[in-house]
């Protein structure tokens, strides 16, 4: 690592854009993006993204601000230390907004090494992490949609994902929305293999037991892969009662603590877990792995990617190095041209992220190819 390779000025674009009916992606008709951009001394340039950002760009400004003042005129390994040391602070950044910005920061370091070591980021990756192989086909499925979306919108993004080649489609759905019966039925008529996003329910006023048992006993002859955020946080208690219906379940987006990951798969039993690398930092993904790893557990991650390619091109390159314990990748079949803007804005003119119809970063050129495993497509690394 260049110990000479110091950090110069952060600073993040919000991005908002309209998309489809303007119903999508977060609030006040807006499809939300938020990037962070490290410049170093060397003109290297590290691009990361936070979850935060969709949720909540206003705060995701204000703390990255106070995180940044610590930073600057650091290089990467003293970041690295600092970062990590914050977050051994339990009652600021164990959890929470604080930890989604280390995440972003974490993600545009990675990039700035990859760089700066001419490698590309899962090489670098498995050099970093001590890994010595990894996989070129890494499996995908397709995720689009809102649960406010109509019938006619769900038919149109099952279509689209089906001519990109996917045969596994994730959708949100509301138990309050008095259309989701009809909304299960066009997911197993329009592409059989799908799985169900009840991200709602994770709002303690929403995840009402009785209806949720009415609905599990309805979807069981739908037969879906697996179900998310069945619950709010406050009353996963119920969940061992929810277990019993013989169908799978995964949870986690929302989580960005690891002690958090390791009680969904300890303490819970959940089938599988769902965290997001835009809200959960890679370091602590890596000692995630290592849980699993020493537990022996296996393919027991299916990645939350829901924002822009910067968190997706870091996931699919986690995913190759670590395929053992990560079965699949989100794959969000959306429109990325607000990170094409966001590259524009901040006049990174030599950027090593290019966001067209395929992904293309120090040469790698990742595309849709069929993957010969049931129900499942992948990404194939190509050098």
């Amino acid at each position: 690592m260049d110990k000479t390779l110091k950090i110069t000025s952060i600073n993040t674009i919000i991005q908002r854009g309209t998309f489809g009916s303007g119903k999508y992606y977060g609030y006040n008709n807006f499809k939300v993006i938020g990037l962070v951009r490290i410049k170093t001394n060397k003109k290297i340039d590290g691009v990361g993204e936070s979850l935060v950002g969709v949720y909540s760009p206003n705060l995701f400004k204000i703390n990255l601000n106070f995180v940044s003042n610590l930073i600057i005129n650091k290089n990467i390994k003293q970041t690295f230390d600092i970062l990590n040391n914050l977050q051994k602070n339990k009652f600021f950044f164990d959890s929470g907004i604080l930890k989604s910005i280390i995440a972003s920061i974490e993600m545009a370091l990675f990039d700035i090494m990859a760089q700066s070591e001419k490698q590309s980021l899962r090489r670098l990756f498995s050099i970093h992490f001590k890994e010595k192989n990894f996989k070129n086909n890494i499996p995908v499925y397709a995720s689009a949609g809102s649960i406010l979306g109509s019938l006619k919108d769900l038919k149109k993004e099952i279509s689209i994902s089906k001519k990109k080649g996917f045969d596994l489609f994730k959708a949100r759905i509301s138990l309050l929305n008095s259309n989701y019966f009809t909304k299960i039925k066009i997911l197993k008529d329009e592409i059989k293999n799908f799985s169900i996003d009840l991200i709602s329910n994770t709002y303690e006023k929403n995840s009402n037991f009785k209806l949720i048992q009415k609905f599990l006993e309805y979807l069981k002859k739908y037969d879906p892969v697996w179900i998310e955020e069945i619950l709010s946080k406050n009353k996963l208690h119920y969940f061992k009662k929810i277990r019993k219906n013989n169908l799978s379940f995964s949870y986690g987006e929302n989580f960005n603590s690891l002690n958090d990951f390791i009680n969904l798969i300890n303490f819970y039993k959940f089938h599988y877990i769902n965290p997001d690398i835009s809200h959960f930092p890679i370091s602590d993904f890596y000692h995630l792995i290592n849980y699993m790893r020493k537990n022996n557990l296996k393919k027991k991650i299916i990645m939350h990617c829901w924002g822009g390619n910067i968190n997706l091109y870091n996931s699919l390159s986690l995913a190759s190095v670590f395929e053992k314990y990560i079965k699949l990748v989100e794959f969000p079949v959306t429109d990325f041209s607000l990170n094409n803007l966001f590259l524009k804005n901040a006049n990174i003119t030599n950027s090593n992220y290019y966001f067209e119809n395929n992904i293309l970063r120090n040469n790698d050129l990742i595309k849709i190819n069929s993957f010969k495993i049931k129900t499942l497509k992948s990404f194939t690394f190509n050098y």
